[in-house]
């Protein structure tokens, strides 16, 4: 074999192995009334899900919803370094507009972004599930 018809089969085999990478999210300081797409305060239901039991509870009294979601939206989410993939988590949140689910997110990644470990936000969610789920996490 010619050495130009070895070195096109060579450069093909190698260019077709490479693989394009996904365009990663923005990494900016977020709110989570930033990232819901809407108006948060309209949000009518909460769906909390225990991550180390599976366990779910539904809130639907809209007078503690919307004093939650104001002690909560405008708390600033600072992107983390480290985009790494993860596993598992203690707090899921789903958000919802009467059926629809509109918006879900844990205290560290909200859209595919993993954000730095924010107390504020912890506190509010970790008091929010223990007054549902009646213990303590």
């Amino acid at each position: 074999m010619k050495p130009l018809s070895m070195f096109l089969v060579m450069f093909v085999s190698l260019t077709a192995c490479k693989t394009e990478q996904p365009e990663l999210p923005k990494l900016e300081s977020i709110t989570l009334a930033e990232a819901y797409p809407g108006d948060i305060l309209e949000v009518d239901k909460i769906e909390l899900l225990d991550g180390s039991s599976g366990e779910r509870k539904v809130v639907t009294d809209r007078a503690k919803i919307q004093s939650w979601l104001r002690e909560i939206k405008d708390i600033v989410l600072t992107p983390d370094d480290n985009q790494e993939g993860r596993v598992g988590y203690l707090f899921g949140i789903e958000l919802f507009e009467g059926e629809e689910s509109k918006f879900g997110f844990i205290p560290n990644a909200v859209n595919g972004v993993n954000y730095e470990w924010n107390d504020k936000l912890e506190l509010k969610i970790k008091a929010l599930f223990e007054e549902q789920f009646g213990r303590t996490f």
